[in-house]
Parts: C-alpha cells; structure tokens; sequence
C-alpha cells in the first residue's frame, strides 16, 4: 500500500534497500530529514537505504507532505476530513497516518487540518504467537479482564491482534467482538479484515468505544471484547458497562509502566475498583512486543 501514497523514489529506496517485514514507522516533517523506525531503532532514509547521520537523509518539503494526504484521502480530502480532525487517517492495510499541522477552529470544534508539518506512517506487522506468553495468564480459571501497557510504538496493538486471534480459536463459544476504532487491528476493507485477527471475531470499525461497545452487545453477544488504546473517560466508562454486563474486556493504554497507570486522571476508579485482574507491561527491549512484566489487580507479578 506504500507505492499508492509515497513517491516513487522512497517506494524504491524501500523495496530495494531495505526489508519490508522491518520497516515499522516513517516520519515526514515539511523541510526536515525523512526518519524510519527499521527493527525498533530510528535512522535517517538516505539514497543508500539508511544512516545514522542526518546530512545523508532525505528531506521532505510542504509538496512532499501534501502530495501524500491527498493520494491517502484518494483524492478527496472531503470525505475523510472527521479522521483528518481527529489527527489521522488509516487506509488499506491497516496503515495509519498520523497528522501534525495548523488546526482550524470554528464555533469552538475543529473544522480541519491545513499546512501540513508533520506525518507518521505506521506499518502493521502480523506477529502471529507474540501473545502466546500472554494467553496463559489472561485465560487461567477464566478469561480475565487484562489491560496491556507500554509507550506508544512498542507492539500493543500487534500484541492485541494475536490475542484476539488467539481467544477467538479457544473454540466456537468464544465469540469475540473487535472494536477497531481506528481500523488498525484488522485493517478491515470492504468488511473483510486484512489482517489474521481470527475466525470467531465479529468487528466494529471506525466507531467510538462508546458507541460500539453498547450496540455490540445488545446486537452479537459477545464474551469477549478486544480494543486498542483507552485514552477518554467516555472510553473507561464503556468498559464497565461491558463489563456489568459479564463481559470480559482486553484492551490496551499508553503508559510507560504501572506508576505512570496509577496517575492517568482516569483511571483512579478503574484501579480502585480493580476493574482488570491482569495488567501486561511491555517493553520495546530486546524487540518490539517483548512482555516485561504480568501483574494482578494488586500489581503483584504473577507471571515472569
């Protein structure tokens, strides 16, 4: 899907120099050097592939930035204007393009996004049995509400879609729902998922947690919910409804580690109320998705 949207000369650099299956994350910002995150570390795209030195790297310009905006938008920046407000836009893949630039407000609520300055390319990678080291812990005497940790960029998202892959193959009891807000988890097109997410999955894409969670279990009664990243209260507040209704929830947050957890504004309740009984803190040390940890609701590590 990178040859629809970047020019044809990074689109060689990339197939010719570098591997693919280690590209995780390209960086454009408007009259600065192109980055990449390749295999977890950050190096600057050169004519040569990569370098560690910023005189050898590429630079992009306002052209650059834009050009790739309207060819991920398919030439119609109208229709995703709502993902372009809410600072991204995912197309075929499940690739997700993150946008910095000049927000232009009206009548207090964002209208758009002008002058580009900065876009992040994320690339999914299936990694299936990352979460195998997982399952155990969040299966054992039943399927526990789990909570996977970690800064952005070091695999929740791929970590969640093995796990649903993996839950959903438990057997054809375990109906899962996916709630795929950005559609990342799956990358679905047309309804049908482009990435293993597994076969008893039903999914939810570009909705609200809110909105998704309330309408999923009335209408495909699920036992299990798997989401990526709960940042609102609006978000927390739809987990405990899934969860007063019986049904266990798998989701993921940004946080450095347990402490930083314990100080998200909203998450006081949810700890208190010990709404997960599995907390998994990830670590982008030896690789990207390596579990560095596995606590209970008193943060008690439970599994090394």
């Amino acid at each position: 899907m990178l040859k629809k949207i970047l020019p044809a000369k990074i689109v060689n650099i990339i197939e010719q120099k570098l591997n693919y299956e280690k590209l995780f994350e390209l960086r454009f910002r408007s009259r600065r050097k192109i980055s990449v995150n390749y295999d977890g570390k950050f190096y600057y795209l050169s004519e040569k592939g990569l370098s560690n030195s910023v005189f050898d790297g590429i630079e992009a310009d306002k052209q650059f930035l834009n050009d790739i905006i309207v060819k991920a938008s398919d030439y119609s920046l109208y229709t995703v204007n709502r993902n372009v407000c809410d600072g991204f836009i995912t197309i075929n893949g499940g690739i997700r393009i993150g946008i910095a630039g000049e927000y232009v407000w009206e009548n207090g609520e964002i209208k758009t996004v002008k002058n580009f300055d900065g876009l992040t390319i994320r690339i999914p990678h299936e990694a299936k049995g990352c979460a195998e080291k997982l399952l155990r812990p969040v299966t054992d005497g039943g399927i526990h509400n789990s909570l996977i940790i970690s800064p952005p960029g070091c695999g929740k998202t791929t970590m969640l879609r093995d796990m649903c892959r993996l839950i959903s193959s438990l057997g054809a009891g375990y109906n899962v729902l996916l709630i795929d807000e950005r559609c990342e988890i799956a990358a679905s097109s047309g309804g049908i998922p482009q990435l293993d997410v597994g076969n008893n999955v039903d999914i939810i894409s570009n909705c609200t947690k809110e909105a998704a969670i309330l309408r999923g279990i009335r209408s495909m009664n699920p036992r299990v919910i798997i989401t990526d990243e709960l940042a609102t209260k609006d978000d927390i507040e739809a987990v405990y409804a899934a969860v007063c209704c019986g049904v266990k929830v798998i989701a993921s947050v940004h946080a450095a580690d347990i402490y930083d957890l314990m100080n998200k504004v909203y998450f006081d309740r949810a700890i208190k109320h010990r709404l997960f009984t599995r907390y998994a803190l990830l670590s982008d040390k030896p690789s990207i998705g390596t579990l560095s940890g596995i606590y209970d609701e008193n943060f008690s590590e439970v599994y090394r």
